[in-house]
């Protein structure tokens, strides 16, 4: 990596200092780097909320790593026993998840294109990412572990409604995580 490019990613990638607590919640909460059909079923509600053509539950790992336990859309799923186009995992220097979890709060990009920091994406190339909308995954000791998320290839006129919506999508899915885990 040139110098160059270090300096890009650092100016695009939120800091993280609270990685390690993050870490020890997931491994805590026993929310693995795992495929699960019920997040993927929750994936395909927040595409019915959203209108958007992906979408899914993120777990954020110690340095900014990102797993899906959850993803619908497009690409997604495995045709005739090939890998699916889009994977479960993604580094923290791409897509718009890890600012969520770094602000610990809800986040609308009706279009990623308004906005530099966010518009130099990878995903932006990649997939044609033109609208997100994620809310955190925050648990009873406050760490935010995650997000559920939207993205799509046309923009969006997304407002409070749609964000408080995704707000209690992540409270349910927090509510899940706890319950698998014995803590609810």
């Amino acid at each position: 990596m040139t110098d160059l490019e270090t300096e890009f990613r650092l100016t695009v990638t939120p800091d993280d200092p609270d990685g390690s607590r993050r870490a020890a919640r997931l491994a805590a909460l026993g929310a693995l780097p795992e495929a699960d059909p019920e997040y993927d079923d929750i994936a395909e509600q927040i595409l019915q909320v959203t209108g958007a053509t992906w979408a899914g539950v993120n777990f954020v790992g110690e340095n900014q790593d990102q797993f899906f336990p959850g993803i619908a859309g497009p690409g997604t799923r495995s045709v005739d026993g090939a890998d699916p186009e889009i994977g479960r995992e993604m580094p923290g220097d791409h897509g718009y998840c890890v600012y969520v979890v770094a602000r610990e709060k809800a986040m609308a990009l009706n279009n990623v294109m308004d906005y530099a920091r966010f518009a130099g994406n990878p995903v932006v190339d990649a997939l044609g990412i033109r609208a997100y909308i994620g809310a955190p995954l925050v648990d009873t000791e406050g760490a935010t572990v995650g997000t559920v998320w939207a993205i799509d290839n046309k923009t969006h006129h997304w407002g409070q409604p749609d964000v408080d919506a995704m707000k209690e999508i992540a409270a349910t899915v927090m509510l899940r995580i706890r319950q698998k885990a014995g803590q609810a």
